[in-house]
This record gives C-alpha cells, structure tokens and sequence, in this order.
C-alpha cells in the first residue's frame, strides 16, 4: 500500500507532471522508496516546484515501472543503473542508425542537420537537446516553459555550465549558414536576454558590498554570454553594475570612486574589435586604476593591449568566471 508522505497539497501539478502520491498510487510504490531510489542510487530524477515538491512526467513514471521490472528479474537494485544505462545508449544508437522515411527527414528526437561548412555537430547533452528542440518551435512562450522544466530538474548551474552556452554557440553557427538559423539565433538571443536580465535584477537584491561595474559590448544576441557572467557573479553574492555603452576612462574612473568598486569587468564579444567603441576601451586600459577582468571572445586581443592597469584574462566558461572574479572581487 502507497503512504505518500510528502506534504504535496499545495502542489500545483502542471499538464504532463504529477505529485509524489499520484505516482506512489499508479505504480503501487511508496514514496520512501521513490526516495531512495532518487537520493541513495540516482535512478530517477524528479522535477522540483519552487517550494521543493517532487513533479513526475510520464516518462518518469515509466522508468519507475521499468525498475520494477528489472527488480522482478533479480537485479539487484545497486545494478539497476548500469542496465537503464545501457538500454539507454542502445535505444540511442538504434535511433542514430535508423534512416529518415523519405530521406530527409531526420528521426524523432533529433535535431535536423544543417547544411554548409563548419556548422555545429548535434549536441548529444540531452539538457542542451531539449532547448534545441524548444528553439526549433520559434515559440518563447514554449522555450520558457522548457527552461523552466530543464531548471527545476537540473539546477541552475546544471542548465548553464554547459548546455545553455552550447545551444548558443550551435545557433550562431547555423545563423552563419542558413536563414532559419538567423530566425532561430534571433529568437533565442531575444528570449535569453529578457529571462537573464530578469534573472539579474532578483540576483541583485540579495548582494551586498561595492558593485563592480561590468561593461557589456556588443549589441543583440553579444550579449548574452556577458548577462549570463552577470548573473553567475549574482547567484555567488558579488554585485555588478550593468553598462552597456563603453564610457570615456575618466567617467569610468568617477563610477569606481563614487561606488567604491575594487575592480571594473569588461565583457567584449569579437565585434568590438571592429566598433567605434574599441578605442573608448583601450583607453581605459592604458589609464591608471582598478584591475580590470577581460571576458568574452575579444579578450585575447585586449589583453595584449598596453596596460597602466592590472589586467586579467577570465576564463572561457562564465561560471569558473564568477568564481574567479568572487575570489578577486567579493572576498575581504
């Protein structure tokens, strides 16, 4: 007999997703095992509401009848995962191997190969994968509620170190290569943006100490990967000030005094190499100051610039970003 204990009654079970006890019922499972299996073994990986409440999608379920299965041949349950693993990659390869019905439609799940040199390979992350997908639809509306589901099952950080930047790097290749992959980098890029710079001001209000001010160029979909830097630092407690214009060295140098800043981040995609706004930026490198932490695809090149300042490079990934800049910036 079920004895589903989680408080769920205020659960709000959104279309396809169901609370703890629903699950418990139909597979006849109680949720201390459900439990185990999650926390103790991994074998499931139920969504989370904002208070913390498990959500199963059918698919989920489905995976719980098919542990029972497995339990029922005398697998013992330590063993469970390495079989579901292997069926997994098995059903995977299968689909790979299967041709499209008319010779160009691509399998169900995955994503349509675009044609042209150097365009990005499908991604195999299944969290990348499902944003894929969602773009595809052109819908924000969709990718919202994707994101949104990818985030509660995932975490934060596990939707960003990689995925979220992988399907934008795939996008901006394909805008290179064909039309529809201009439409789609531009829906994403418009959608990214607003959620992030969302994302920001509620980061924000929980920071404390002197901002850094952080200077974001380059317009449209350039953006994103220095609001992502931005909300990373947030989600760690250092605070920044978004700047989205390059200003003159000496008003740059007012900003830090008045806020107090102990270093200013500069975020500069390749395009602002080829911006009016480039000079603006080397001259406050070659100005007296705080250390100034580069990121982006410019940074190399501005690195190489002749410095009065402390100069640093930031790595690639904006979450080892945050945390470089949070033991430069926010501590002490």
């Amino acid at each position: 007999m079920a004895n589903a204990t989680e408080n769920d009654a205020t659960t709000h079970p959104q279309a396809g997703l169901y609370p703890i006890r629903h699950v418990c019922a139909e597979t006849g499972i109680n949720d201390v095992t459900l439990r185990a299996w999650e926390r103790r073994y991994g074998l499931i990986r139920p969504m989370r509401t904002p208070k913390g409440h498990r959500l199963y999608s059918e698919e989920d379920i489905q995976r719980i009848q098919r542990i029972m299965e497995l339990l029922d041949q005398g697998i013992p349950v330590s063993q469970v995962h390495r079989v579901l693993q292997r069926e997994d990659e098995d059903a995977t390869a299968e689909a790979d191997d299967t041709p499209a019905d008319d010779g160009s439609s691509p399998a169900p799940g995955r994503r349509p190969a675009v044609s042209g040199p150097g365009v990005a390979p499908h991604t195999a992350d299944p969290i990348a994968n499902a944003l894929c997908h969602a773009v595809d639809a052109l819908d924000v509306e969709q990718l919202d509620r994707a994101y949104t589901r990818l985030v509660m099952r995932h975490g934060w950080e596990g939707v960003h170190e990689r995925a979220f930047l992988e399907v934008y790097r795939q996008l901006r290749e394909e805008s290179r290569h064909t039309p529809e992959g201009e439409v789609r980098l531009a829906v994403f890029s418009a959608w990214a943006t607003a959620a992030l710079a969302d994302q920001l001001r509620t980061a924000l209000r929980a920071c404390e100490g002197p901002a850094a001010p952080c200077l974001v160029l380059g317009g449209g979909h350039q953006q994103v990967g220095g609001m992502l830097l931005q909300v990373s630092c947030a989600r760690r407690g250092l605070s920044t000030l978004p700047l989205f214009d390059a200003t003159s060295a000496k008003a740059l140098e007012s900003l830090v005094q008045t806020r107090s800043a102990r270093g200013v981040i500069l975020h500069g995609s390749s395009q602002l190499l080829r911006s009016p706004e480039l000079n603006q930026v080397e001259a406050i490198l070659k100005s007296p100051g705080v250390p100034v932490y580069i990121a982006g695809s410019a940074a190399p090149k501005l690195a190489q610039v002749e410095s009065q300042r402390p100069v640093e490079v930031l790595p690639g990934a904006p979450l080892e970003a945050a945390d470089l800049l949070w033991q430069r910036l926010g501590r002490g």
